[in-house]
């Protein structure tokens, strides 16, 4: 596996691993006076770490075809007063509050060797891409947000990454509410939301030229608009040095609007994946 499929992997998991924190990380922040009692609680500003990752789902959305991968990753965790990496991935923080917060974030999603994918052969390939944009959180229900349901709102232009060359392929919307508590030490998350998107993006994916074209693979041409719908569980924990985390996510695409691609065989999928970590420090 090449080093940017590894350096996707950490982006996909850094958002499970991250939150593997304790409560008291959020009562006690490393600018308070320290004391015997609390010094143990004391947030560190960074970790630092390495671990594995794996991760399997469909080559792509509506995709039936399936790829697995195992890779080492790099861990780094900052919790800078406005840019951090936590479990919402990497962001920063233009303006905060208990009960808002208004920030940059940047995901990212993995696309196997697509040119192995059977329905696809012949077309150009698809690579993995990094996503980055503005996002509005609204705390709903905590006294923070690191516990009840809030809203998330981003909205991320999508840029494709591989074989050398960087190509905006379109914007995405993923409005989502999401619930966050703590079960027996173990952070726990549900998000659901829909998706939308450019007519670039599902171009991307789902739009067949007319040059590709065959009897089994008609041309169809994607529009923007609704992008179907998800739900995804995940959970970490920190146990000494160690930090464990793993998700489920479920796609829904009925409705969406290249639900008729040829290249959609199916409108229902599932992906997870798992990350195992060693903090050094």
């Amino acid at each position: 596996m090449n080093l940017s499929i590894r350096v996707l992997l950490l982006w996909c998991f850094i958002s499970q691993a991250a939150s593997a924190q304790t409560a008291e990380d959020d009562a006690i922040p490393e600018t308070a006076p320290t004391t015997k009692a609390s010094s143990a609680a004391t947030v560190k500003t960074w970790e630092a770490g390495i671990g594995v990752g794996a991760i399997s789902g469909p080559d792509y959305r509506g995709s039936e075809e399936y790829s697995h991968y195992v890779a080492p990753i790099p861990y780094f965790i900052y919790r800078g007063k406005y840019i951090q990496t936590d479990r919402d991935g990497v962001r920063g923080k233009l303006f905060t509050r208990d009960d808002f917060e208004f920030n940059l974030s940047m995901s990212a999603s993995i696309t196997p060797e697509s040119d192995e994918n059977e329905l696809r052969e012949g077309m150009p390939k698809l690579y993995s891409t990094v996503e980055f944009g503005p996002a509005l959180n609204i705390n709903l229900t905590g006294d923070n947000f690191r516990e009840g349901w809030m809203m998330h709102l981003p909205l991320r232009g999508v840029v494709a990454v591989g074989g050398g060359d960087t190509d905006y392929v379109g914007w995405l919307v993923h409005p989502q509410l999401a619930f966050r508590t703590e079960i027996e030490k173990w952070n726990f998350t549900f998000r659901t939301g829909v998706y939308y998107a450019s007519d670039d993006y599902h171009d991307h994916y789902y739009t067949v030229a007319e040059e590709y074209a065959t009897a089994a693979r008609p041309a169809f041409e994607a529009d923007a608009g609704y992008s179907g719908w998800s739900n995804s569980w995940a959970m970490s924990r920190a146990i000494d040095h160690y930090r464990i985390a793993f998700f489920i996510r479920y796609d829904n695409l009925r409705g969406a609007e290249f639900e008729e691609s040829p290249l959609v065989e199916t409108t229902d999928s599932v992906a997870g994946g798992l990350a195992l970590i060693w903090v050094i420090r």
